[in-house]
């Protein structure tokens, strides 16, 4: 775990006696932590490839991958060599071990033992680009090579499901597929060229009686891994904090398409998420653009990041030069809990709302924030401990900003607002903020039971389960889009509302000329209730821009009682 007394040393800090906006930094060349030191687990990441960057580890010509088996997390096992050579199991292990230690003095010896059929697995760890694998004895004990062997590799993703429901989490022989076998070997170096492919767990079978022994078990090939895995150190902020924005910057080598970065974060109230998982949040969903706003709950004293790389080819990978994540310490206030009244409307009607928040400890704010599906009609009364105070409000498309005298300390906030709902499940979310403070983040108010007056202690809004359709308000916006690409207008952003399901359900969402001719298909995972938003490039099914004209939208949904669909129109003109 990071220690922010540590921090200070490695990370690059906006330091200062005032509370400030801080903006800490892994990698690069600012002055901040380095990636090995913010390090948790990193088996596969290349650290010294490029200074102050980390990718997938590439495989470099006649690097042998043996080397390094243990350290990643790999294994050298046998599971009948005890059995047959009456060993220790510690015995065995330093013998197994010793085929990778690249020692020409120890070896894995079977001598003097009348049963055939030795078994060795190795498990790199990691999937790697393989083509090329030898093994041979010390060059004192030359004559006792393997005389027959079969030699099998799985690549890892062959029957991995199998493997990870196993025992000992290794494939069996039905996963394996001989690369080469040989019942009357003469060469004391076995020498085994294959095409290039991936490969993770290699299966030797000795099955002659005669001695042998393998000095060194060695594995070449080239090219990056197609997964792996950066889990960052614990950061210890020392005291709650706010989060705002994740910065990374990255690179790609090869073909960009072919190589992909998942980023994930997790925020938590203790310093070891795996002893005390309910103090931590779950990992966030993936970011896609850097700079944007930090998903993980705050305030929260305890942050961690993960980032998985992920290949589709040997020579595509991505590298990362630094990332950079802000926070805001102290935060706003100790706890900040809302909830809103009424809790279940009508569809599309506009209905006066009481947003009650209850602050604790609040060090001082000015600004309320709050996210509407609708845009509000007006902002009848605030509130401050049910006394009604000045305030000015900006009414925007999508929410309400209300400023007012600064408020500190213990007390109850209420905003009375007109708007509407529009989705089956509406979560009205808000923030506080404190202007009069330099880079100050907002602190997000947490649904809780904020009025005790009031049932359902929460921020979200229902509509009733009758009376509408499933699919609700398809559009399309703009309805009419240039996708020329100049950069104004090429696309449009197609929405559509799901009422209603309590559960996950099919989605369709297909694009169709006048003619009813289908032109495209956009990806649409199964959905629940709620809003949904789509970009669309005006491109057919096979990525061509289609013709200036009149199209349909159409979005269909399956579920037990039946196919529901709705329909809207879009335009294309160049």
């Amino acid at each position: 775990m990071i220690k922010q007394r540590n921090a200070l040393a490695l990370v690059g800090l906006l330091a200062t006696a005032a509370p400030a906006t801080e903006n800490i930094v892994v990698g690069g060349s600012g002055g901040g932590a380095t990636w090995q030191e913010a390090a948790a687990a990193a088996p596969v990441i290349d650290f010294s490839g490029r200074a102050g960057w980390i990718q997938p580890r590439r495989v470099a010509a006649n690097a042998n991958i043996a080397a390094g088996i243990l350290e990643r997390g790999g294994r050298v096992t046998s599971p009948n060599a005890q059995a047959v050579l009456r060993l220790t199991s510690n015995v065995l292990e330093e013998r197994l071990h010793s085929m990778v230690d690249g020692d020409p003095n120890t070896a894995f010896e079977a001598k003097d033992v009348v049963a055939t059929g030795i078994l060795l697995v190795v498990d790199l760890g990691a999937r790697f680009g393989v083509n090329h694998i030898r093994f041979f004895p010390r060059q004192a004990f030359k004559s006792d090579f393997m005389k027959g062997y079969v030699l099998s590799v799985n690549d890892g993703a062959f029957g991995a499901d199998i493997v990870a429901a196993s025992a000992d989490k290794l494939p069996d022989k039905t996963l394996l597929t001989v690369m080469a076998q040989d019942g009357s070997n003469s060469r004391d170096t076995i020498d085994v060229r294959f095409p290039l492919q991936y490969v993770r767990y290699i299966r030797l079978e000795s099955t002659q009686r005669f001695n042998w022994e393998i000095d060194e078990l060695e594995i070449f090939g080239s090219g990056f891994v197609p997964e792996a895995d950066y889990l960052s150190e614990v950061f210890d902020l020392e005291q709650d904090a706010l989060w705002g924005r994740l910065h990374w910057a990255t690179e790609q080598v090869g073909l960009p398409q072919r190589s992909r970065l998942i980023l994930r974060t997790r925020s938590g109230s203790s310093p070891a998420p795996d002893d005390e998982p309910d103090s931590w949040s779950p990992w966030s969903t993936p970011y896609r653009n850097s700079g944007e706003p930090i998903l993980s709950p705050a305030p929260r004293r305890y942050f961690q990041f993960s980032m998985a790389f992920e290949s589709d080819g040997l020579e595509d990978g991505m590298a990362v030069d630094s990332l950079a994540f802000e926070v805001f310490r102290p935060a706003l206030a100790q706890a900040i809990v809302g909830e809103i009244w009424p809790q279940e409307v009508p569809v599309g009607v506009d209905t006066s709302f009481v947003y009650t928040i209850e602050v604790t400890s609040a060090r001082g704010f000015d600004r309320l924030e709050i996210d509407t599906p609708a845009p509000v009609r007006a902002l009848r009364e605030l509130r401050v401990d049910g006394q009604a105070i000045a305030f000015s409000e900006e009414l925007g498309a999508k929410g309400l900003r209300v400023s007012f005298v600064r408020q500190t300390g213990d007390l109850a906030l209420q905003a009375i607002f007109d708007t509407a709902v529009l989705r089956y499940e509406t979560v009205f979310t808000g923030r506080l903020l404190d202007t009069s403070r330099a880079g100050a983040l907002p602190q997000a108010i947490e649904s809780g039971n904020a009025a005790p007056g009031f049932a359902g202690d929460d921020l979200s809004v229902r509509v009733p389960l009758q009376g509408q359709r499933l699919v609700h308000r398809v559009s399309a916006t703009p309805v009419l889009f240039t996708p020329n690409g100049d950069g104004i207008n090429d696309y449009t952003t197609i929405s559509y509302d799901l009422l209603y399901l309590t559960g996950q359900a099919p989605v369709a969402l297909r694009i169709y000329d006048l003619a009813g001719h289908p032109v495209a298909k956009l990806p649409v995972a199964g959905s629940g209730s709620g809003r949904f938003l789509h970009p669309w490039d005006g491109r057919d099914a096979q990525g061509a821009l289609l013709l200036p004209g009149v199209y349909i939208l159409q979005v269909e949904v399956e579920t037990d009682s039946g196919t529901e669909r709705s329909s809207s129109a879009v335009a294309i003109a160049y």
